[in-house]
């Protein structure tokens, strides 16, 4: 008490503390802003970047199968194609999976994506579900995808006639 009222009369100022709280509004206002920071960070989502890719659009005649691809791609359900197959990828097609051709020889699977304007495919070629059909249209190959633009769907006969 004594030195306070020392300061009082003589007009001296307690430089100590003045640095001592200076320094923890300064160190206050740092984690503050720390804290902000981290919190933009952590809470704003983290796209990369993706670069526009050129065109890979191109027209094509596929023959092949008729499969969902999904138990083509994942062989969960043994083959997935052929004839024993046929009940499962009719229960999957109309349960909306998508149905794709298994292109004769390569076995690449194109996933049948689009068919007249802003339609789907699964209603073309759920008739054809386990045969084999020539396709005729566009496909889109980027990042190991082949989607595939349906025009015009032909069957092929296999049955050989007598």
């Amino acid at each position: 008490m004594q030195e306070n009222s020392d300061n009082a009369t003589t007009g001296r100022v307690n430089v100590k503390s003045g640095v001592k709280s200076g320094i923890a509004v300064a160190l206050a206002s740092l984690l503050a802003v720390i804290g902000i920071i981290a919190y933009q960070y952590w809470h704003q989502p983290h796209y990369r970047k993706i670069e526009k890719a050129k065109s890979h659009i191109r027209p094509v005649t596929i023959t092949g199968e008729v499969v969902d691809a999904w138990c083509y791609s994942s062989q969960t359900m043994g083959p997935g194609r052929g004839e024993s197959h046929k009940a499962c990828a009719l229960a999957c097609s109309y349960g909306g999976i998508t149905m794709g051709i298994v292109e004769d020889g390569t076995n690449d699977l194109y996933v049948a994506a689009k068919y007249k304007g802003y339609k789907g495919c699964n209603e073309l070629l759920i008739p054809y579900v386990a045969q084999k059909v020539t396709v005729k249209g566009f496909v889109g190959d980027l990042g190991g995808n082949r989607m595939l633009r349906i025009d015009t769907v032909t069957p092929i006969d296999t049955v050989p006639k007598n």
